[in-house]
């Protein structure tokens, strides 16, 4: 008996070493070394944030790719034609395509750009196979290893614009190779959206390589970048792209931008530009369209610079809303040089030279401010400074220096906005002065910004006057004149207040003035309770240069589709701003 417990002893010894031998043998399943074991992590992938318009409509997201890499080594030689077959359904390759890469016997990737249901299925059959016994165990180095279809996060993430060319340059695009956000948004705001952390699970793992999730699971929150909310109406924004489409086919030109923006908190709510990509697909052709000229594009403005100087005399007492300047029939000599008038006149009140944009009377108007008054005035409105808005790469013009604005034609022909160089959103934002009671507030896109983690605050959007209230009132009346009965007629909508100024300068040309142009209205579109200032600029159009007849209807198009979406309600005489 003794004798028999001692065989019994020793059977039940060697019983167990099988037991454990075995055991380990199940653990080394379809795993790379360093996921060998009882417990198995997996990454949590962090996603860069989303852009969503006002409407709720996502604009721009990011969806995490996946890449299948396998070594033909560790599956049997006479299955490889079944796990072939298997992996041209699930992959949509070529059958001898995938045995010729089994068959090199070597690490090599399969398919990368992979979905996260794509992921999740391959992983499951290589459970399957494994099962199956289509893989095998190796001694590599003294070291025994399995490995199954190995199924990892590949990086970058793809990021996917949902509307093609909609909100284009504005939105911008990410770099295919980085990751990091080229331009637009996705540049300004790349520390924001970019993703924050990786997560991670930890948990045992079945024998196919997957977790199981029980009590003993262990997870690590991934952070992902913030999401933006913009300011942008999905519908608005498409409709004004549409609006400037046909406008630079009809005129011919180089291209027409244009902005909406809600006067009281600087919110953009459209902002288009007739040249626009699609950032799925950048081709060398639309590489130059990726540059926002909204705010990258200094040029000499014209005559839409005619308000400021007549809302500077204002503020200084240096001229009345009625006094009378002399029109000389249209043609001033000035400095050696000569200034004329499209629109001859022997006399004009200070307004009429808004009203009707006469240069001869804004260059007379223009010498009542001295050099200092008239180069800081015109900063305190915002030229040659950023606007603040929430854009990357934005230019800042220039104004000529004081010692220049010492000089009689250098401050004349200021007057009518020759000599300096700005922005289109620089004379959004100064335009919106006046239709903000003489405050100044930066133009902005996003609203709002969240996320999986505390996203860095949106930079506060300070106010700041620049002009009295009453000098704004003064202003709006001249500018509604304007557009009833002078250079802005075009401007008119029925039912809603419009005023404006219309503005056409030539385009500066190697030392001299060519015989392009500049064709541009700022102005607003108000009713009862709410205000809009609305910018339009033509680049080079060849069929019409006359601001008049290119960018005053195209203002009024605008306005209109601030009715249609509901922005704005029609009143019977349409008068109060």
């Amino acid at each position: 008996m003794e004798k028999t417990g001692k065989i019994l002893a020793i059977f039940l010894l060697i019983f167990l070493f099988f037991v454990v031998f075995l055991s380990g043998m199940v653990n080394t399943i379809t795993q790379p070394t360093h996921a060998r074991g009882y417990f198995k992590t997996e990454p949590l992938v962090a996603l860069r944030g989303s852009i969503a318009s006002a409407d709720h409509h996502t604009l721009a997201a990011s969806h995490q790719h996946w890449q299948l890499v396998f070594d033909g080594r560790y599956a049997y030689e006479s299955k490889w034609p079944l796990l072939a077959a298997l992996l041209a359904r699930y992959l949509d390759q070529e059958e001898h395509h995938l045995l010729a890469q089994l068959a090199r016997q070597q690490r090599v990737l399969l398919a990368k750009e992979l979905s996260s249901g794509q992921a999740q299925a391959l992983k499951r059959l290589s459970s399957a196979l494994d099962r199956q016994g289509v893989f095998r165990t190796l001694d590599v180095g003294g070291t025994r290893l399995r490995y199954g279809l190995e199924v990892t996060p590949q990086n970058p993430q793809g990021r996917h614009y949902l509307y093609g060319d909609l909100a284009q340059p504005v939105l911008g695009y990410v770099q295919r190779s980085s990751g990091i956000g080229e331009m637009g948004l996705e540049r300004f705001y790349e520390s924001s959206l970019r993703p924050q952390s990786v997560g991670g699970i930890r948990a045992q793992r079945d024998v196919g390589g997957n977790l199981i999730h029980n009590n003993r699971m262990e997870r690590t929150p991934q952070q992902d970048g913030a999401s933006l909310a913009l300011a942008l109406d999905l519908a608005l924004q498409r409709e004004l792209e549409q609006l400037l489409d046909q406008q630079k086919e009809a005129f011919e030109a180089q291209e027409v931008m244009a902005a909406i923006m809600h006067s009281d908190s600087g919110r953009l709510v459209a902002l288009a530009s007739s040249n626009r990509y699609n950032p799925n697909r950048i081709t060398q052709e639309s590489l130059a369209h990726t540059r926002m000229n909204v705010v990258q594009y200094p040029f000499e403005p014209g005559s839409v610079m005619k308000p400021f100087i007549l809302a500077l005399l204002f503020e200084e007492g240096a001229a009345g809303q009625y006094d009378l300047v002399r029109g000389y029939n249209g043609r001033l000599e000035l400095g050696g040089e000569v200034i004329e008038d499209d629109f001859p006149r022997a006399w004009l009140s200070a307004e009429d030279v808004i009203v009707y944009s006469s240069n001869v009377g804004i260059a007379q108007l223009a010498l009542g401010l001295s050099a200092y008054k008239m180069h800081d005035g015109l900063s305190s409105f915002g030229f040659a400074k950023p606007t603040g808005i929430d854009l990357p790469y934005e230019a800042v013009g220039d104004l000529p220096g004081i010692h220049r604005y010492r000089t009689d034609i250098y401050r004349a022909t200021t007057g009518y906005g020759y000599g300096l160089r700005t922005t289109f959103m620089q004379l959004l934002k100064a335009y919106n002065i006046f239709n903000n009671s003489g405050v100044a507030i930066a133009p902005h896109l996003v609203e709002r910004m969240g996320g999986s983690y505390d996203p860095l605050a949106l930079p506060p959007k300070v106010p700041q006057r620049v002009i009295g209230e009453p000098t704004a009132m003064k202003m709006m009346q001249i500018l509604r004149k304007t557009v009833l009965q002078g250079t802005g007629r075009q401007a008119q909508v029925e039912g809603i207040f419009t005023a404006g100024k219309t503005g056409t300068a030539k385009i500066a040309y190697s030392g001299g003035y060519s015989d392009t142009h500049h064709s541009s209205f700022f102005g607003f579109a108000n009713d009862q309770t709410e205000r809009y200032t609305i910018g339009v600029l033509f680049i080079d159009p060849q069929k019409e240069s006359m601001a008049a007849r290119t960018a005053a209807p195209t203002f009024a198009e605008a306005a209109k589709l601030l009715i249609e979406r509901g922005y704005l309600n029609r009143d019977q005489n349409g008068e109060s701003p």
